[in-house]
């Protein structure tokens, strides 16, 4: 269904301040998972909000808590998301590091214990926009693995997902790549299962550890598993991310001996770099320029799919949605239920 975004954000806030979530944090969490919704990412977006309920409901989310920083040597430094809201937790702490970048040149940050940080590539814009280069590692932590090694028949691992994202010149949108290192986000299995679709081949494993194209695998007893992207090289990706997010932050890791309580936290291992501070900035945007001309000239496989650069198809999005997104029709029942419950207006969809 469509609805417009002043409404779907006012749905969204309501419903969190009733769950006593402070004013400003509901706006960061609603306004982030808009954005999702906008740029094509629903598995992202709002329909994720009645499970943010159950996690606040379960004390694995704080609602009104507010990352620290627990170490500060200027251009590095170490924050605690104490359990809050990742949308709130991570915009507070991309915004302090883009402000050290343009003190110092670059910021290095890790993050440990914040609640779910949402769509990756909304904080690769946030410094793209500022013109920063960003290079972030994420790793998930607190709930079961959900993703097997190569070559594993059992999963190990979580979607652990990377992120690079930069401005680039002559007005384009930014180059923003967003991706798990998982074949496809548990959250997009998610979506895929509530509206009766099949999952990408090589994207699944059944519990038997047999190939499976059906995403209810994922969520069955015993579960399946999800699949590393490109075979063994998502999977070192993955553990990369792993690495440095879940050691260098201090949140830990996967492994069988930390805590998996089912709601999922995150880990940021990450880099915000001025990129004139090393490069001539007149030569830099030619060789930019020159080479995405030359990459975008290439003839398409399917003449009504051109070549495109990561981050357009999120622009395109966003500009297709300048005032209304898309719902999936699996969340009526539940936004209606929610609105009942809280005694909010619902959100409705345009006419």
């Amino acid at each position: 269904m469509e609805v417009a975004i002043d409404d779907a954000r006012r749905f969204a806030t309501d419903v969190l301040m009733k769950l006593s979530v402070p004013a400003d944090i509901a706006a960061d969490v609603a306004d982030h998972l808009i954005e999702s919704d906008r740029v094509g990412y629903a598995s992202h977006g709002l329909s994720i909000l009645p499970s943010y309920r159950r996690g606040l409901e379960a004390g694995f989310v704080i609602p009104d808590a507010r990352p620290e920083r627990v170490e500060d040597r200027g251009a590095f430094v170490a924050w605690d998301g104490h359990s809050g809201f990742g949308q709130h937790v991570g915009k507070v702490v991309i915004d302090d590091a883009i402000a050290r970048a343009h003190t110092h040149g670059q910021c290095v940050l890790t993050l440990r214990h914040s609640h779910h940080l949402g769509r990756m590539g909304h904080y690769g814009e946030m410094v793209a926009q500022q013109g920063f280069v960003l290079l972030a590692f994420t790793n998930v932590v607190n709930r079961p693995p959900v993703v097997a090694p190569f070559g594993g028949r059992e999963a190990r691992l979580t979607t652990n997902p990377l992120c690079f994202a930069g401005p680039l010149p002559g007005g384009r949108a930014p180059f923003v790549v967003d991706i798990a290192t998982s074949a496809i986000a548990v959250n997009k299995a998610r979506v895929l299962a509530e509206n009766g679709q099949t999952a990408p081949p090589d994207s699944l494993i059944d519990s038997g550890g047999q190939p499976s194209t059906d995403p209810n695998v994922l969520f069955a007893d015993p579960p399946g598993a999800l699949l590393p992207f490109g075979a063994h090289k998502g999977y070192a990706l993955s553990l990369v991310a792993e690495l440095l997010a879940g050691v260098l932050s201090g949140g830990g890791t996967i492994h069988a001996e930390n805590p998996r309580n089912g709601i999922a936290h995150n880990n940021m291992f990450a880099l915000v770099l001025d990129p004139q501070v090393d490069f001539n900035a007149t030569w830099r945007s030619q060789e930019v320029a020159n080479f995405l001309d030359y990459l975008l000239s290439c003839p398409p496989q399917d003449p009504s799919q051109p070549v495109q650069y990561p981050g357009e198809y999120e622009a395109n999005n966003r500009a297709r949605h300048a005032l209304a997104i898309d719902l999936p029709d699996s969340v009526r029942k539940p936004f209606a239920d929610l609105a009942a419950e809280f005694g909010v207006a619902p959100v409705t969809a345009r006419a």
